[in-house]
Formats: structure tokens, sequence, C-alpha cells
């Protein structure tokens, strides 16, 4: 267990990339479960209602788990699925748990700073997405930060137009 948190938080730190974790099945899935336990819990803080975040938390995952293993097939190389998911579900986890506080803080309060605090968190969770594509279809950075830009403002705007915020 120790190993893992290190190895998320390496790659967090864009020390490690998803070839440095083993291609395994049950991380992936238990990854996955936490990715979306952190996010309903987020999503509920903010939205307050437990079945819309459960499924907007379902939807998110599987959108990102689609979309990689649609860009692997694509590339010819879905082998590298396992292992890249488990890095893309575990930074969203350990970057998600950093995130909660700041959520309730935001909440409460209308606070600038927690505010500047979230963006910088976001522009930290694109380069880490970055970083793991870079890794993932053996591209230079700077093109895995465009796709990791483009798919978050295209899972945004389709998360926001399937799952309104309702005041």
């Amino acid at each position: 267990m120790k190993a893992l948190l290190k190895y998320l938080v390496d790659l967090c730190l864009l020390r490690a990339g998803p070839q440095d974790l083993p291609a395994s099945s049950t991380l992936l899935i238990l990854f996955t479960l936490l990715n979306v336990l952190v996010s309903l819990v987020m999503i509920v803080d903010a939205r307050l209602g437990f079945f819309p975040a459960l499924l907007e938390s379902l939807f998110e995952a599987a959108l990102l788990l689609s979309t990689l293993y649609l860009g692997l097939k694509y590339r010819g190389d879905p082998s590298r699925f396992v292992q890249s998911a488990s890095a893309l579900m575990g930074s969203g986890l350990l970057l998600g748990l950093a995130a909660l506080p700041l959520v309730s803080w935001s909440q409460k309060s209308d606070s600038t700073e927690a505010g500047l605090l979230l963006l910088v968190l976001v522009i930290w969770s694109l380069v880490v997405m970055g970083h793991i594509l870079r890794h993932t279809f053996d591209l230079r950075f700077n093109l895995g930060l465009g796709l990791a830009l483009l798919y978050t403002m295209i899972a945004w705007n389709l998360t926001f137009k399937l799952f309104p915020v309702v005041t």
C-alpha cells in the first residue's frame, strides 16, 4: 500500500509514468472505484444530490476509460490500457483527495483563495494527465498536454450538458 501511494505521488510529480505500474486489472478496478467514490463525495458536496452525483461520477469514469481504450485501439496498442487507465484513475484519485477540502472550503465561503487553489489543482491535473498521455501514446509532452486539455474541455462540456448544475 505504501509503495502504491509513493507511486501515485511520484506520478503526480511527473517522476513516474504509467509504465512503472504493474498491469493489474485488480488495481485498475480498485483505483476506479475509489476515484468514483471521491468524485461522488465532491459532487454531492457541491450539488447536494446522491443519485445524480453517482450517475455523474460513473459517467466521468466511463468516459475517460472508454476514450482511452478507443484511442489505444485506434493506435493499435490496446495492451497499454490497464497501466495507463490505472495511472489516470490513480492520479485522479490522489488529486481528487487533495481537492476535497478545497471544494468544501469554496462551498462554505466565497473565498478567492480556495478558488485560486482549485484552479491551480485543475491546471496541475491537466499537466499530470498530459504526462500520462505522453507516455501512453509516445508523444511529446506538449502534445500530451494538448490532448489532456482537449479531452477535459469536451468531457466538461458533455458533463455539464448531461448533468446541469441546479441552484
